[in-house]
């Protein structure tokens, strides 16, 4: 079956990120290469309102270095994406015409809503939905999206203020989280999660299976799998469709938030890059899975990237 090969660059709150696939009429997508370096502009921005002015050289040197790999790798089609700690940014245009530059084609800044929505689109094709309609989540670096739909269509979206790295900016968290900070972290998750009680009060059906996607959500399952289960082969095992229950979360957010970055990188499972903000993102989940009465979450190693990509070509949701 013919493909297109895709380039997806996905410029983050945490990182930036090239994912090339190759694309089939049937909404298959077979992974070429992926690149990734860790920025944390979000945290910066939350900071200081601005990207600073080193941050912005090494935006521009990682999206030359990727830029270089997506052409060696052939792509057909190019998918350039831009997510909160840009769109917030006060120099976040001036530094987005630099890179467009770079890439020598438009990058989308897209608003929260379009971020929601394509994150859905990745979630539902990723794993397996139903025909009811399903809630899904999204935990960026800059922010939460949430999504409710079906298979073949999205009902509403909303996405909030919540990621990692804008609270670990905002609030200047330590390294290994005071009962202060806890308080702090699920405090606001409450305040700022309204949107998304009002999606799920309007189609409260959708909160039966509820999907949830993205670095942090990843990072989790791979803990709780390495906790609870014989260490698996693979450095990197799969953790499409594993089941995260509400109390299980609980205990990791509990969990993590006493142990300092060296105790963190002891666990099973952790990696490196994913350490440091991991105990807030696993409190903001916890606590809106408490606050929506939720049972759990079943993770998607599909999202963002790849509903940009479902998107773009307009190929249908198909299981990974």
């Amino acid at each position: 079956m013919p493909t297109v090969r895709v380039a997806v660059f996905d410029l983050g709150s945490s990182s930036f990120h090239l994912m090339v696939v190759d694309a089939s009429r049937d909404g298959r997508l077979e992974p070429v290469l992926r690149r990734r370096s860790f920025l944390h502009l979000g945290t910066e921005v939350a900071r200081t309102g601005d990207v600073p002015g080193d941050r912005s050289a090494l935006a521009v040197r990682t999206v030359k270095r990727l830029h270089v790999a997506a052409e060696d790798a052939g792509a057909d089609v190019v998918v350039a994406l831009a997510t909160a700690a840009l769109r917030d940014a006060g120099n976040g245009t001036r530094l987005l015409a630099r890179m467009e530059r770079i890439l020598g084609s438009p990058i989308n800044l897209l608003t929260g809503e379009e971020e929601a929505r394509l994150c859905f689109l990745g979630q539902r094709a990723g794993v397996w939905v139903g025909e009811r309609p399903v809630l899904g989540l999204d935990l960026g670096g800059g922010s939460l999206e949430a999504g409710i739909g079906t298979v073949d269509s999205v009902s509403a979206v909303a996405s909030v203020a919540l990621g990692t790295a804008r609270i670990r900016g905002e609030l200047d968290t330590g390294d290994r989280l005071t009962p202060a900070e806890r308080n702090a972290i699920a405090d606001l998750t409450v305040e700022r999660a309204g949107p998304i009680d009002a999606m799920v009060a309007a189609m409260p059906e959708a909160c039966e299976r509820v999907i949830a996607s993205g670095g942090t959500v990843r990072a989790l399952a791979r803990l709780a799998m390495g906790l609870h289960r014989p260490a698996p082969r693979s450095a990197a095992p799969s953790v499409n469709q594993v089941e995260l229950p509400a109390g299980q979360l609980r205990d990791l957010a509990d969990r993590l938030a006493t142990l300092d970055l060296d105790a963190r990188m002891a666990l099973p499972g952790i990696q490196a890059r994913r350490a440091p903000l991991l105990p807030i993102g696993a409190l903001v989940l916890s606590t809106l899975v408490d606050r929506l009465g939720l049972r759990g979450l079943v993770v998607s190693e599909w999202g963002l990237r790849e509903g940009a990509v479902l998107d773009s070509l307009a190929l249908p949701a198909d299981h990974a």
